[in-house]
């Protein structure tokens, strides 16, 4: 019989939470982040798309924005950045934040048809449609908070 399992990559609790804690600051300068590749190529450990038979795919904060402004990874007051799970089954366990509440909360993502695949589809369609090659930037998201601020 063969086993199959996945790992969540490592999450960066400061640099998530650098991210949500400055939110506000991000989003009104998505235009200047998407256009400056040091900017939106900041890898965020903790943002990640992983899932048995699909690997293990780690975002940036372009990605991330890309994905809250055309996808269900912004859904109301939620702002989800990783998802790991199983494209077969669905089962998953999900991570977001609550604008309102100011929180992370995890739990399943469903949207009353699917599960892992419900995020997991909108990711892979981007990554499909992006045609560069990322080279991840050196800087990271408390150096860009520092650079949006002055």
């Amino acid at each position: 019989m063969v086993t199959f399992t996945v790992v969540a990559p490592t999450i960066d609790k400061g640099a998530v939470s650098c991210v949500f804690d400055n939110i506000d600051l991000i989003i009104a300068n998505r235009d200047k982040i998407l256009s400056h590749s040091e900017y939106k190529n900041i890898k965020v450990k903790g943002f990640f798309v992983a899932g048995l038979y699909v690997g293990s795919h780690e975002l940036s904060v372009g990605d991330m924005l890309n994905l809250w402004q055309d996808t269900v990874w912004h859904t109301g007051t939620r702002y989800y950045f990783n998802i790991i799970g199983s494209p077969l089954s669905g089962k998953n366990q999900a991570f977001w934040y609550d604008y309102d509440t100011k929180r992370i909360n995890s739990g399943t993502y469903f949207d009353g048809r699917v599960g892992f695949t419900g995020l997991a589809k909108p990711y892979f369609a981007y990554m499909k449609k992006r045609r560069e090659i990322r080279k991840y930037s050196n800087l990271n998201v408390f150096d860009l908070v520092q650079k949006l601020r002055s």
